[in-house]
């Protein structure tokens, strides 16, 4: 007969190997099963791979691949915040492997939270891998941009520049780097950092667009002029790329391709946008500029109607209102110099002088010296006026009355007249009634070029 103790030695031996083979069973499974699960990730059945990798948790919660693969899943199929909550598993369990470490899991994390445009918790996450992972570029511009998108572009250049050290042919860290630097007029940091990010990478059309506005605030025009034409290949950014080409095509005073940039601007501009209405308001400056002062107005008008009050334009409009309802001051503004001049010249004739100077400047100004014709006829000596006409819409202002008035000095004027389609200051108005100088605005020109 069997001994008591040897029958409880037997049973309590069964139930260890049983228990023992049972967790055995489980750790040789269980890591089999998910096995299988990835394999449907790989064929990208992550309705059935999440199915399984749910029953998995439901046995053991604690299961940390298993929540990561699970994040994986969930993240492939845009549903970032559920992915969200197994990383969150990950990060409380901290069982890490060689393969799923605690930069794996922050990184997905970090994605997750940008994806669902959660921007401040992705850069959190971002931050912590900076230290992490310290010698990786990736997290450094990641929290750049995040910078950078929410308009923090001194933070952002700070992350920028240390991930253009550690990885000094990432196009994107240096175009956003030179972009930052741009916004905080840094030109010349912003130039070296646009050029070798479109050194690195020639079709970046952002960078080159940036590069162009740089170049412009630098002063080399044709260099800017060339990085626009190449940026304009980007669609989603071509109005701005034109519109900023027709302005430094302004400052290359080249108005005519100006002009023809920026018409092509507008057909690329969304309606009712404020690049719509700088393109008209660009166009307008260039027309102005070419004296197509019919141009000009059209777009000032069309201004004004698309965002009421824009920058100068009322004025514009109010300075030209003569030349909107007055036919001679329209065709004294838009007058070749040969017709500029001719008109001048039957003015003052009409008026009773004798020319006896006349000097064009520019298309704009005229001087001319003329004696008074009437009093030239009674007397040995005859009085010189010097005239100031110009067709523009700069205002007259004292500094210039004042150097007028020296000139008069200088040839013997006994009098001196300036004759402006613009406003006259207040200053002007001071200084000339105290010294023998009219002034006349575009209301009494209008009356004399009638006349």
């Amino acid at each position: 007969m069997v001994e008591l103790p040897v029958i409880i030695a037997a049973i309590v031996l069964v139930f260890i190997l049983v228990i023992g083979g049972y967790y055995i069973y489980l750790n040789l499974a269980g890591p089999r099963k998910i096995d299988d699960i990835e394999k449907l990730m790989k064929q990208n059945r992550l309705k059935e791979a999440i199915a399984e990798l749910e029953k998995v948790l439901e046995k053991d919660e604690r299961n940390m691949r298993a929540h990561y693969r699970l994040a994986q899943c969930y993240v492939r199929a845009n549903r970032h915040n559920q992915g969200v909550v197994h990383l969150r598993q990950c990060l409380k369990f901290a069982r890490y492997t060689p393969e799923i470490t605690e930069v794996t899991v922050r990184s997905l994390l970090a994605e997750c939270f940008e994806k669902a445009n959660n921007l401040t918790e992705a850069k959190n996450e971002f931050l912590i891998l900076t230290t992490l992972d310290s010698e990786n570029f990736e997290p450094f511009y990641k929290v750049g941009e995040l910078f950078f998108r929410s308009g923090m572009h001194q933070k952002a250049a700070q992350y920028l520049a240390k991930a253009t050290k550690l990885n000094a042919r990432h196009a994107e860290s240096l175009a956003l780097l030179g972009q930052c630097l741009y916004h905080q007029q840094s030109y010349q940091e912003a130039k070296e950092a646009l050029s070798r990010a479109t050194q690195l990478k020639s079709d970046h059309y952002v960078a080159r667009y940036f590069l162009g506005l740089t170049l412009r605030y630098l002063g080399d025009l044709e260099w800017a002029i060339r990085e626009f034409d190449k940026a304009e290949k980007d669609e989603a950014i071509k109005d701005k790329v034109l519109l900023a080409k027709g302005l430094a095509l302004i400052d290359q005073e080249n108005y005519p391709r100006a002009m023809t940039e920026l018409d092509r601007a507008l057909r690329f501009v969304k309606p009712g946008s404020d690049t719509l209405v700088q393109a008209h308001y660009l166009l307008a400056l260039a027309a102005e500029k070419s004296r197509d002062l019919p141009t000009a107005i059209s777009h000032w008008e069309k201004c004004e109607a698309i965002k009421p009050g824009f920058r100068d334009v009322r004025d514009k409009l109010k300075q030209y209102a003569e030349f909107r309802t007055d036919d001679a001051i329209k065709d004294f503004m838009i007058a070749s110099n040969a017709q500029f001049e001719g008109i001048t010249r039957s003015m003052l004739e009409n008026m009773g002088y004798q020319i006896s100077s006349l000097k064009l400047n520019g298309d704009t100004t005229i001087e001319v010296l003329a004696l008074d014709g009437d009093q030239g006829k009674r007397a040995m000596r005859k009085q010189a006026t010097l005239f100031l006409i110009q067709r523009d819409i700069n205002a007259v202002h004292e500094n210039l009355v004042r150097n007028f008035h020296e000139q008069m000095r200088e040839l013997n004027a006994a009098r001196g007249i300036i004759m402006t389609t613009g406003d006259i200051a207040p200053g002007a108005l001071s200084f000339a009634s105290t010294r023998p100088i009219d002034l006349y605005d575009a209301q009494k020109m209008a009356e004399l070029l009638k006349s």
